[in-house]
């Protein structure tokens, strides 16, 4: 009599080469946060965290990051401190959001994926800095897409703010959807990666 069988041996072989492979075992450090200072201290950050904004702010050269603290709960229901997506601001006469000068401008588009006249030179997490083609005045406010090559299209919505000496034009951008601004964080921390990584090592 022939005993069933629940895995065929490639299965019971691609589940054995994901257990031994050391890349999918590793955590994701740079989000995690371990407080070694005592169980009050630990229960100080805990409590802050819960009932109001909590941040650690790092230093580096003329810039500044802000990394927000957010309570997590495992799977065991422990509660833990997580980083979030920081927010980079540059020093100078004035502390402004960090902005990244994208190599080549990329046209903002619309829902159907076509490129409108605005061209973005420079991006930061509150505003842009456009290029208007074409012969169009430039818009009081635009709701369209931000489509840089090798990441998610993520929805901007911007009211112009004023022409610059070079003939660009900055925008505000609406902090109105989370999800499209934490997103919009996110690729401006993976750019800011690849050109500091020595900040992010």
């Amino acid at each position: 009599m022939q005993r069933d069988t629940l895995l065929t041996q490639d299965e019971l072989d691609f589940i054995q080469s994901m257990q031994h492979n050391p890349l999918l075992n590793l955590r994701d450090a740079s989000s995690s946060l371990t407080v070694n200072g005592g169980a009050q201290l630990r229960d100080l950050l805990t409590r802050l965290a819960a009932h109001d904004h909590l941040t650690i702010q790092a230093q580096f050269e003329n810039q500044q990051l802000t990394f927000p603290l957010h309570l997590v709960e495992d799977e065991f229901h422990a509660v833990h401190l997580r980083l979030g997506v920081p927010t980079i601001f540059e020093d100078g006469p004035m502390i402004r959001p960090w902005r990244l000068a994208l190599e080549t401008p990329i046209a903002l588009e619309n829902i159907r994926g076509n490129p409108s006249a605005l061209w973005v030179y420079e991006v930061s997490f509150k505003g842009l800095l456009v290029e208007i083609r074409g012969r169009i005045k430039p818009p009081k406010t635009f709701a369209l897409w931000f489509s840089p090559s090798g990441y998610e299209r993520i929805a901007l919505r911007g009211t112009l703010e004023r022409e610059t000496a070079r003939g660009l034009f900055a925008y505000r951008l609406s902090q109105g959807d989370a999800d499209e601004t934490e997103r919009l964080r996110q690729f401006i921390l993976h750019q800011h990666r690849l050109i500091h990584p020595e900040v992010h090592a």
